[in-house]
């Protein structure tokens, strides 16, 4: 299985270019927008200028894309500019911000962060196709937040894993509305806590080596199982529902807590409703350590995702781990989750049926506890955009891990 980057412990020095960047990313929330911002941090504290044109990248085409081509083409060819780079994330931005450019070998250079896989209808497939065209086009280095990402970008010089590490804040309290995590709320009485997919992490990182940890919980007997998710189609959460369907069946004694919100948060409620299954929506939290503290599992249904950031926090939290192998969630966990397949709920229902037994859950935690140790932090992250975006070294950036798949024909 492919490898993240490991831990390199050290700091880019020096520049190799202007340092000065363009970012450009569509309307977003959730875990591209965090994504975004902490790129910005870590760019602005290495000492880059960073120019954010006054443009709206809409999620679809329109006549708006003209003149953001305009305005962007004004911008980088700005007499005195010494703007060395654009980075630009998504499909839309990325294909805009390359007709803007130019063909490949123009500077600046353009360099590409996929978040995403194109899913939809024949429309939109049809679109993301035209838009993956340009990038093979035009971009100089693509980066990919999972591996599949990576296919159809022949031609790219340059194409590598992005490192996504989850942020690093110390956790938050929770307040006087905000209840304990064994005390989760109804579905009806939603905590506010915003789930997808930048949760609020443990100390992580540069700090002590976590150790798996003993659960904290108070809350009933049985399993207490931990997702954190959008509600939204992409994570599985109906499959989830099924697996819960065969564990009461079973008469395994599970109790699952959802934290999020999002489309399908009706008809979530209305099918845990109409089946009793035991299953508790907690709305969004801001709480993800204490929760995290007080589980026995963390699981994942997911249909696809990037670098999981939830994932990677519940491996910082020595919490045993289940999950579909979608998209990136291999590439963070490595061997320490129990992964099963992509909508398979009797697979699902299984593995989390092993997790009932302690000493299974001692020994994924104590995996969980290994892989969080390898997990690339921000200095690594930091590193890698430096020297893709030309503005650092190559010595700088962490070593490829063996395995890796990725392209770099630069020279």
């Amino acid at each position: 299985m492919s490898a993240l980057p490991p831990r390199s412990g050290r700091s880019p020095r020096g520049a190799s270019g202007p340092r000065h960047i363009v970012l450009l990313e569509p309307t977003a929330v959730g875990g591209l927008a965090a994504h975004v911002r902490q790129e910005e941090a870590l760019l602005e504290s290495a000492g880059v200028r960073i120019t954010r044109p006054p443009v709206r990248i809409a999620p679809r085409p329109g006549p708006q894309d003209l003149a953001t081509v305009r305005t962007l083409r004004r911008i980088l060819r700005r007499p005195g500019s010494g703007i060395g780079a654009v980075h630009a994330h998504g499909l839309r931005a990325a294909a805009l911000a390359g007709l803007a450019r130019g063909p490949r070998g123009r500077r600046p250079l353009l360099v590409v962060t996929l978040h995403n896989r194109i899913a939809g209808g024949a429309g939109v497939r049809i679109i993301g196709a035209a838009l993956l065209r340009i990038i093979r086009a035009r971009a100089d280095a693509v980066l990919t937040v999972s591996p599949d990402l990576a296919t159809g970008l022949d031609g790219v010089p340059r194409v590598l894993h992005a490192i996504v590490p989850a942020p690093e804040p110390s956790a938050p309290e929770p307040s006087a509305s905000q209840p304990p995590a064994s005390e989760p709320p109804a579905p009806e009485a939603p905590a506010g806590r915003g789930t997808d997919p930048a949760p609020q992490p443990a100390p992580s990182g540069t700090g002590p080596a976590p150790q798996p940890a003993p659960s904290a919980r108070s809350g009933p007997a049985g399993l207490e199982v931990l997702v954190v998710a959008r509600l939204a189609p992409q994570k599985g959460l109906d499959v989830l529902l099924d697996a819960v369907r065969l564990l009461v069946d079973r008469r395994v004694d599970v109790q699952v807590r959802i934290a999020g919100d999002g489309p399908e948060q009706s008809a979530l409620e209305a099918r845990i409703r109409a089946e009793s299954l035991p299953v508790r929506l907690l709305g969004r939290r801001e709480d993800v350590p204490a929760l995290l503290a007080s589980c026995d599992l963390v699981v994942s249904a997911a249909r696809w995702e990037g670098q999981p950031v939830f994932l990677q926090e519940a491996l910082r939290a020595g919490r045993a781990i289940v999950a579909t192998r979608a998209g990136g969630t291999e590439l963070v966990t490595g061997d320490a989750a129990a992964l099963v397949p992509v909508e398979d709920p009797a697979a699902l229902a299984d593995a989390i049926a092993a997790m009932a037994d302690p000493s299974a859950r001692r020994r994924a935690a104590q995996a969980s506890a290994r892989r969080a140790r390898e997990l690339p932090g921000a200095a690594e992250m930091s590193a890698q955009l430096l020297e893709v975006l030309g503005l650092g070294p190559a010595a700088g950036t962490p070593p490829r891990a063996a395995g890796t798949p990725m392209r770099d024909d630069a020279p």
